[in-house]
């Protein structure tokens, strides 16, 4: 009889948090939105800043080797190869 009274108490309690949680969760739905959307695009913003540095540092790095090559003498055909790219980007780079 206690147990009971005490179990439907503890539902009750039960119920009415998670109303109060949704609840919330309905009034807070927009802004929580907009919040995660801020988040995302900053997440993209950064995503492509660090991808423009990284790419120019690959870049970089890559017309050093070119260069480097070209000035032991190398055959732009060598240079591709050694360096993964086409013909037309060696000549490309060393223009």
């Amino acid at each position: 009889e206690v147990m009971n009274l005490i179990v439907r108490a503890n539902q009750k309690q039960m119920e009415e948090e998670k109303n109060m949680c949704e609840a919330l969760n309905e009034l807070f739905a927009e802004e929580l939105k907009e919040a995660d959307l801020r988040g995302r695009k900053e997440g993209r913003r950064e995503g492509r800043r660090e991808g423009i540095i990284q790419g120019e540092n690959s870049g970089i790095k890559l017309a050093k080797k070119v260069f480097k090559l070209t000035a032991k003498g190398c055959p732009v055909e060598n240079i591709a190869q050694e360096c993964g790219i086409s013909v037309e980007k060696v000549k490309e780079i060393l223009e």
